[in-house]
């Protein structure tokens, strides 16, 4: 683990929301943080963190393939992406929002938090409502600067209300049992082999009456994906695995994909009680994949309206996954 945790100098603009240190704890041990300068102190376990350009960084696994793999590609551009027609991110985001309005806690002064957050696709809608202490997580920083700088630009009096933390979702830096809401869209199947870690450390940060929203990669859709990007061999080999391969033949990255009894399965030794399965429909990925072989003209676009009706429909419905996405809540009696 990186333990590089110089006291840095930052501007005043830069400063963390008052309410920090309320939500924030060790990593290692779990202990509440004192800030100390621009250091994040454990009375435990000595300097855990730092504030840096208005970031609460701390360690990240430096040899995990995943982080590294979007520390090359400078993080994620979801926001950007998200304004094209017939990218994935401008279908998937209007459903992956859906859920998110659905599944508001009751108070705005409740802990949201946005796990794999970027740069904030999933982040804004809470601020935008009115959500008073929302915190973003991301393993690069990268992504979370962009996020602040949008921030900064467009809603400058938002940035009280929102803690930009640059960790490792395997070691969060955040207090037991105070979360209402974890979100984890498409971020926790990065994990591979570790995703019981990932899980776990979502079991240890919500409350008893918390949640969790996660979106997971359903092995079905994920065949269509590896036969549409792969050919026939990429289907055949994910045929007998899990493993799913994203990215140029020459720089790629792994992660892992389930059927909706496997990730059940993983919720329920995690001690979560599944409450609602549903998903996002595959057929963004056909249509982002028919958009880059040029197949949509002008009047398709116009039609996308229409399009997002129909894969709202379809993720109601639970139908045609390429991700399964589900609410879950701490079992009774768990850990």
């Amino acid at each position: 683990m990186a333990t590089d945790f110089h006291i840095a100098t930052a501007p005043p603009h830069a400063a963390p929301p008052a309410w920090a240190t309320e939500v924030l704890a060790c990593p290692a041990c779990h202990s509440p943080l004192s800030r100390h300068e621009w250091s994040l102190r454990c009375a435990r376990c000595g300097t855990a963190g730092r504030w840096e350009a208005g970031i609460a960084r701390f360690g990240v696994q430096d040899q995990d393939p995943s982080i590294a793999w979007y520390e090359a590609a400078g993080g994620t551009c979801f926001q950007d992406r998200a304004q094209i027609p017939y990218t994935m991110s401008s279908l998937d985001t209007p459903v992956y929002h859906s859920y998110l309005q659905r599944n508001q806690p009751g108070s705005p002064r409740d802990i949201v938090v946005d796990l794999g957050a970027g740069d904030g696709r999933n982040t804004l809608p809470w601020l935008a409502w009115g959500y008073e202490r929302v915190v973003a997580v991301d393993a690069v920083v990268a992504s979370l600067a962009r996020l602040r700088t949008h921030l900064l630009h467009e809603h400058p009096d938002w940035l009280e209300r929102v803690l930009l933390v640059h960790a490792d979702v395997r070691r969060l830096p955040l207090a037991p049992a105070s979360v209402a809401l974890a979100v984890a869209i498409e971020t926790l199947y990065y994990l591979n082999e570790d995703y019981a870690l990932g899980l776990g450390e979502c079991r240890r940060i919500l409350r008893e009456d918390g949640r969790l929203l996660t979106a997971e990669r359903c092995w079905e859709g994920a065949l269509l994906i590896h036969l549409l990007y792969g050919g026939v061999p990429a289907l055949c080999q994910l045929a007998d695995s899990r493993d799913v391969w994203d990215g140029p033949a020459d720089r790629r990255v792994r992660s892992r994909c389930f059927t909706e009894e496997e990730v059940r399965g993983e919720l329920s030794r995690a001690s979560f009680e599944v409450l609602e399965t549903k998903g996002v429909s595959v057929l963004s990925v056909v249509l982002g994949y028919l958009r880059g072989a040029g197949c949509l003209n002008a009047d398709d676009e116009k039609r996308q309206p229409q399009v997002r009706q129909c894969l709202q429909m379809l993720a109601d419905r639970g139908a045609l996954r390429k991700a399964h996405v589900i609410l879950a809540r701490p079992a009774r009696g768990g850990a």
